[in-house]
């Protein structure tokens, strides 16, 4: 997973005012899962990162760091 990708998570996140447990709440995740793909412990899941793209209504091209545009 590109670096860019735990940077631009906890960027969308903190820009929207989310807690990790706000945003976990919202995609159905856990928050220890959250907190370890903003610290590139672990990557998401192709489904995860959906979840998480439409819980921060970004593109999942965004948060790979494919397109600097965030639209969903």
């Amino acid at each position: 997973m590109p670096d860019q990708f735990k940077d631009r998570l906890r960027n969308a996140r903190e820009s929207r005012g989310f807690t990790q447990a706000d945003l976990a709440k919202k995609s159905g995740l856990q928050a220890a899962a959250i907190s370890h793909f903003e610290t590139g412990q672990r990557s998401p899941s192709f489904d995860n990162l959906r979840k998480l793209s439409d819980a921060l209504n970004v593109s999942v091209d965004y948060l790979l760091g494919r397109i600097d545009e965030e639209q969903h």
